[in-house]
């Protein structure tokens, strides 16, 4: 068996973050209905900048056939009726006054998103535009969050935003994120498909020469393919599109037969309309502190304390920012563990993490579930989905349990070795599918398992049947070179001679028919050849030696876990042991801690 650091899904890794997690008391709030719970066709009236022209064209029309809308405001335009005027985004047209702006969502019952302030470029600059700077990110801020400030003292909370002219970028993404649960684009023309996310909502621009047919031919296809349309208007105009202005015009007669075609797919039950902010994948989570304001606890814990940290620097997402879990990445895949949740076979759930992923050169920030039966054992798990480049969005998954011996599953999140990542998690959400409510699960106690090895973390040195054949260079060591447990006391393997050298554990009863995972924390320093070995003793009811299984060699520098599988060879064995060889002429430094033998069968 090869030398490897340790995945997650094996028994005893399972067993130890199971240990970590079982000091943490589990709660799941009482889940509302999701939202928003399968593919399905879906579309959605977008408007930009606050023009007059919703309220005077856009709104009637739409209301006709029972449709609303989601209106993006420039807060810094409202107001400015006279033509020309002083709005950034376009002189030439007139925008709502605030208690349009109020009228269209509390008589039309539209959205309201915000639109920035100004309507800059927030990720770019223009100098014939007049923005010869880019905007710094104090600036981006106040954008953003002034915007929303105005919105809220006329009483709208907006909760969803579009980038002027569709200018972003990872940074200013992130910025978003942290104001507000959705952004769209404008240059971003694909369909949306389930589950959607939530931080890039594509969109289908209507304007200048584009044909009520090439709208009902996206409509049709979102029927097809069970996606989410989105549309994209400006200004409307009751004459007709015209050269006056620019080709972000459109007629009001060509939107009230589309409103009118999109009524008859609502009616045959084949579509359905939502605003914006109704849009996305919602649910109450069953993860305790999954917005981390309590930092990793309350259930959520790491195999790397150093390098996955909770992060209190507003790197995190709407409602709550502030706080997150930072993500590094070290020589070795690390791991995040969500707090176990009870599941139900025959549901499924959804995942939904917030990621800003801000650098990353190779591998991946990738989501695993691990699932656990009816007595806490870990019995399989389902890799989902991976973030491999640095970008900010929501990753959304959807998971149904293997099957119906599942009882219980938690998340893990891996970071890959080496791959120079630096990521923020926020906001982790775990929801039932099926639209109704989840009540407080109880989650069925964890099966400790009892690790057979006398003194395996060497705190009494090499005693409690632990011997060598060489005490001069295998020997006790208190200088902190151990397994992160227990980090002060291993045992110093070291061998400048051409002879081998020997550990020897204990000798444990063992039963023919069963299957026994041993696990050695080993930490090696140098070598310049040969291997740290790892060999099972075999041994009869009398104490005789009689076969021996070699298992596995390290033959280069690392540090973690090395795994082993161990079913005795034949009847006649009744007691094992290890040994751990230290092979001569390899000049080897090494450190052995926290050796584990499991029953696992």
């Amino acid at each position: 068996m090869k030398f490897s650091f340790k995945r997650v899904t094996s028994v005893a890794l399972s067993f130890a973050i199971v240990l970590s997690s079982l000091t943490s008391a589990f709660s799941a709030a009482t889940a509302s209905a999701a939202t928003n719970i399968a593919p399905s066709a879906k579309i959605s009236f977008t408007f930009d900048d606050g023009l007059t022209s919703a309220i005077t064209q856009a709104a009637p029309t739409l209301a006709k056939y029972g449709l609303t809308g989601t209106n993006y405001v420039i807060t810094g335009c409202v107001g400015m009726v006279t033509i020309p005027n002083t709005c950034q985004a376009s002189t030439k047209n007139s925008y709502m006054t605030w208690s349009q702006i109020t009228a269209l969502k509390n008589t039309y019952g539209w959205d309201i998103g915000s639109h920035s302030v100004t309507h800059p470029l927030i990720a770019s600059s223009n100098a014939s535009a007049g923005q010869p700077n880019v905007l710094t990110p104090a600036q981006v801020t106040a954008e953003l969050t002034q915007s929303k400030a105005d919105l809220s003292a006329h009483g709208i909370e907006a909760t969803d935003f579009s980038t002027p002219y569709g200018d972003y970028n990872n940074s200013t993404l992130a910025q978003i994120a942290k104001v507000y649960a959705s952004h769209r684009g404008f240059a971003d023309v694909n369909a949306n498909g389930w589950p959607y996310n939530d931080y890039l909502i594509n969109n289908f621009q209507v304007q200048g020469p584009v044909t009520v047919a090439q709208v009902k031919a996206k409509i049709d296809e979102a029927i097809t393919k069970k996606t989410w349309l989105v549309l994209t208007f400006h200004e409307l105009m009751a004459t007709g599109a015209s050269s006056s202005n620019d080709a972000y015009q459109y007629a009001t007669s060509k939107l009230d037969q589309i409103a009118a075609y999109v009524k008859t797919k609502v009616t045959a039950k084949l579509i359905t309309s939502t605003n914006i902010n109704n849009g996305l994948v919602t649910g109450s989570n069953m993860f305790v502190n999954g917005s981390f304001n309590d930092g990793i606890s309350d259930g959520w814990t790491t195999s790397a304390p150093s390098t996955i940290t909770a992060d209190s620097g507003n790197n995190g997402s709407y409602p709550d920012p502030t706080n997150a879990v930072k993500l590094t990445s070290s020589n070795k895949n690390t791991y995040l563990f969500s707090p176990r949740v009870a599941v139900e076979t025959a549901k499924s759930y959804m995942f939904k993490n917030f990621v800003n992923v801000t650098t990353l050169t190779s591998g991946e920030l990738a989501f695993y579930v691990d699932e656990y039966d009816a007595a806490g054992n870990w019995i399989s798990g389902q890799y989902k989905t991976a973030e491999r480049s640095a970008f900010v969005e929501n990753i959304n998954f959807m998971y149904t349990p293997s099957s119906a011996l599942v009882k219980s599953s938690n998340l893990q999140v891996i970071v890959t070795a080496n791959s120079g990542i630096t990521a923020y998690l926020d906001n982790s959400q775990m929801f039932p599918l099926d639209g109704s409510n989840n009540p407080t699960p109880t989650v069925p106690p964890v099966v400790t398992p009892t690790n057979l090895m006398t003194n395996g973390e060497f705190d009494s040195g090499i005693s409690g049947g632990w011997s060598t054949n060489d005490i001069a260079n295998i020997k006790a060591d208190s200088a902190n070179h151990g397994a992160t447990t227990g980090a002060t006391n291993s045992i110093s393997l070291s061998n400048p001679s051409a002879n081998n050298h020997h550990l020897f554990s204990p000798q444990l009863s063992v039963t023919t028919a069963k299957t026994y995972s041993i696990d050695a924390y080993l930490n090696l320093v140098s070598l310049t050849a040969g291997e740290v070995a790892f060999y099972i003793d075999e041994y009869d009811a009398a104490g005789n030696w009689i076969s021996g299984q070699y298992k596995t060699g390290v033959r280069a520098t690392s540090t973690g876990d090395v795994t082993m599988s161990y079913t005795p060879s034949s009847q006649n064995v009744a007691k094992s042991s290890l040994q751990v060889i230290v092979t001569g002429n390899s000049n080897i430094q090494a450190y052995i801690d926290n050796i584990r033998w499991y029953l696992t069968n």
